[in-house]
């Protein structure tokens, strides 16, 4: 991915108001293409595969099909997309079920704005994105 290129990203959360929250916030910043958001995993590989963003913001809980399920479909069919999983809940085999799903990070929604953007622009140049609750929780 180019420095230059804006990273595309596309949110699937059933909470609006944390979709409303992530668009205002990646608007006001340099770098983000904001692409829109789906309430749930059931038509992610769809969107993806027509759409192409090159980041995917994943929560772990929420009606519908399975995060983790979607994930491991997204990374056989949309390889340039990277999934990085955003959600409340952060426990050591969550991130470990995400990575094995091939989740590229887990960010805790506990720990702010700040670290959400740089998990993201880790992610969006290859490196593992890990918020600070989530490498504790992973002993990383």
């Amino acid at each position: 991915m180019k420095e230059t290129a804006l990273i595309k990203i596309v949110c699937v959360d059933d909470n609006p108001a944390v979709t409303s929250a992530l668009e205002s916030l990646l608007s006001r910043q340099n770098g983000f293409d904001w692409k829109g958001a789906l309430a749930n995993a059931d038509e992610l590989i769809q969107y993806c595969v027509n759409d192409q963003p090159d980041l995917v913001l994943l929560d772990m809980d929420m009606p519908g099909r399975n995060p983790l399920d979607a994930m491991v479909e997204l990374v056989a069919a949309c390889p340039g997309t990277r999934g990085l999983m955003f959600s409340g809940h952060v426990g050591r085999e969550l991130i470990e079920r995400s990575l094995n799903a091939g989740a590229w990070g887990y960010v805790s929604k506990n720990d702010g704005q700040d670290e959400l953007l740089k998990a993201l622009r880790r992610v969006s140049v290859g490196e593992l994105g890990l918020s600070p609750e989530a490498r504790t929780a992973y002993g990383a």
